[in-house]
């Protein structure tokens, strides 16, 4: 029986109430405070539901943890993104554009379809879907393709319903607090659900993207050129 509950628990198939240190085996976040709430960070696969207002700064905070993949360089899919990806973001980063896969769908099926594929694939760390709900056989299934690629999937909605009762890994609730960001966890399989806390989300672009060396050098080599002239 104890053999059992280790391998359900490993497989992270099993919610423990009790904090648990499986430091090792959490993806840091890139925030401490976050990484505290989460018992070291999020899960190194499986389904994480946000639901928040679009904007508020989920991007800043879920994207920095895929710099802490170690040397995991497989792609990273967008699925059926709500506005158009900066890539100086992405850059500024640290993320490599050519991992980057970017999928248009036609409907939330064609959505949820693509996710679950990406997801269960094995040629994908991370997969971003946007959609307005997500019904508790969609959160299965996308569970378990996560688990099943060892990718870590996160599902955007702008909905609060069924945040508590959906069979993910991890479930949270932000909104925009001035210049942070006030996260609430709903339900985590390691630990109990949290009251909110705010991190501090740094909302100023960064400047200087390498994106941007190359066309700086361009400049200076242009106004060399007219003043030879």
């Amino acid at each position: 029986m104890k053999s059992l509950l280790h391998d359900l628990q490993k497989k992270q198939l099993v919610w423990t109430a009790a904090k648990l240190d499986q430091q090792q085996e959490r993806v840091a976040t890139g925030y401490q405070k976050l990484d505290e709430a989460l018992n070291g960070g999020f899960p190194q696969s499986g389904l994480v539901h946000i639901a928040s207002i679009l904007g508020c700064g989920e991007m800043r905070l879920v994207v920095p943890a895929l710099l802490n993949m170690h040397e995991d360089k497989r792609l990273c899919a967008f699925i059926a993104p709500p506005h158009l990806l900066n890539a100086e973001f992405l850059l500024s980063e640290g993320i490599d554009l050519e991992r980057v896969l970017i999928i248009q769908a036609n409907s939330s099926q064609e959505a949820l379809w693509s996710a679950e594929q990406c997801a269960k694939s094995g040629a994908c760390s991370a997969v971003f879907v946007w959609q307005n709900t997500l019904q508790q056989s969609q959160a299965k299934k996308l569970e378990l393709a996560a688990l099943k690629g060892q990718c870590l999937n996160f599902f955007f909605t702008s909905g609060q319903h069924q945040i508590e009762n959906l069979p993910v890994s991890l479930s949270l609730s932000m909104k925009r607090d001035k210049q942070m960001v006030q996260v609430k966890i709903n339900k985590q399989k390691v630990g109990w659900p949290l009251p909110p806390f705010t991190v501090k989300v740094p909302f100023k672009a960064k400047l200087g993207s390498p994106m941007r060396k190359p066309m700086k050098a361009q400049q200076h080599n242009v106004v060399a050129l007219h003043a030879n002239q």
